[in-house]
């Protein structure tokens, strides 16, 4: 008896159809892994082209930018040991990258111990761990010069410092003296930090001498001052403040960063009649507050809203670029367009009126060529 092997007529369809579904799924399959590999290089390219963008603006010159306040205990501690030691910096990292050198005022100590003060508690104490997202986030000079940072003792301020050398991060300023590490040099650029807001502290007539002495031992080096001082939660500064600050210019500063009063202050133009080594005149700058960077102060519009200022400086000018920025729950972001418009609208109506239309811009140019006021 033999037997029939062959496949009948309806078997033989069944399989060719089978092999063809196959086919066309294998091709499907296919077709879809290349889009989806050509969609994703596509959302890539343009997330690199976003990031060249913000490095672009700062690219030709020497750059520098400025952020407010740093706070990373309290409410912000409590989201990092539920998150991450990252949490406060995750939306705002892009943004920091490219930049000589970026700069805050730490708001607190970081030591091996830190306290746990009450919620309500005015005093703070960062873990150590606070470094590794201080470094993600590309920070590389903190000013210590404020009410804070002394909270954990002398010991725990020099203890902030090994923290913050063992993270390759710079730092300026004490929260007391003012002949004590107030003085930091990069390339051709010194930075000058002192706290205001202690009735110990140093007197104007000490910080007048200390920026005398920087400018005549650095003639043609750009002097940056750094103040903690002001009311917190003003929105306008005091006559006192603009009084130092004009005799801060006139003594050498070429620049004025504020920080203190946890919501930003106006911006003033204050046209020296020093006549510099190493330029015909100069129209300073004096930002009295950049406000809250990472805080816990949920409590209004004007403490979760800050402002970056970046700086391109060249042989021939300055060009200061500001960015607002709004937080939510402690983590700072770029405010849109239209919230950005409108935040430097407000902000350019109370700073020197000849700034109005570069504040609202987001851009103001200083000519270095400038002639000198008589």
């Amino acid at each position: 008896m033999r037997c029939n092997l062959s496949i009948g007529p309806s078997y033989r369809r069944i399989f060719t159809i089978t092999i063809f579904l196959l086919l066309i799924f294998l091709v499907g399959k296919w077709y879809w892994q290349s889009q989806k590999q050509l969609f994703f290089e596509k959302e890539n390219s343009k997330e690199e082209i976003s990031k060249q963008y913000i490095v672009k603006e700062y690219i030709e010159g020497k750059t520098i930018l400025f952020i407010g306040d740093i706070m990373l205990d309290r409410g912000v501690e409590y989201l990092m040991k539920k998150n991450n030691v990252f949490y406060p910096f995750e939306k705002i990292e892009q943004f920091l990258r490219g930049i000589d050198i970026v700069v805050g005022n730490l708001e607190g100590p970081i030591v091996k111990n830190p306290q746990d003060f009450p919620d309500d508690s005015l005093k703070f104490a960062f873990s150590q761990e606070v470094v590794e997202g201080l470094s993600f986030s590309h920070f590389n000079l903190l000013s210590l010069a404020n009410n804070h940072t002394q909270n954990m003792g002398e010991a725990g301020l020099e203890e902030t410092k090994e923290f913050l050398k063992k993270g390759e991060i710079g730092f300026v300023g004490h929260p007391i003296a003012c002949d004590k590490d107030f003085l930091f040099e990069e390339d051709d650029i010194i930075f000058l930090a002192f706290n205001k807001t202690f009735p110990l502290n140093c007197t104007d007539e000490e910080i007048e001498e200390k920026v005398k002495e920087a400018r005549n031992s650095n003639p043609k080096k750009f002097l940056i001052l750094i103040l903690h001082w002001g009311e917190e939660y003003q929105l306008k500064i005091l006559d006192s403040q603009q009084e130092l600050a004009h005799k801060l210019i006139d003594a050498g500063a070429d620049l004025i960063i504020g920080s203190h009063p946890h919501v930003v202050q106006e911006i003033e133009q204050y046209k020296s009649p020093r006549q510099k080594i190493n330029s015909g005149g100069e129209s300073n700058l004096i930002f009295y507050s950049l406000g809250n960077f990472i805080f816990d102060q949920y409590f209004s519009q004007e403490t979760q809203e800050g402002l970056a200022v970046g700086l391109e400086i060249y042989p021939e000018k300055l060009i200061f670029r500001l960015f607002p920025i709004q937080s939510y729950l402690s983590q700072p972001f770029l405010m849109n367009q239209e919230e950005a418009k409108e935040f430097l609208k407000e902000l350019a109506l109370k700073s020197s009126l000849q700034l109005t239309e570069q504040i609202e811009k987001g851009i103001i140019e200083i000519d270095m060529n400038q002639e000198p006021i008589k």
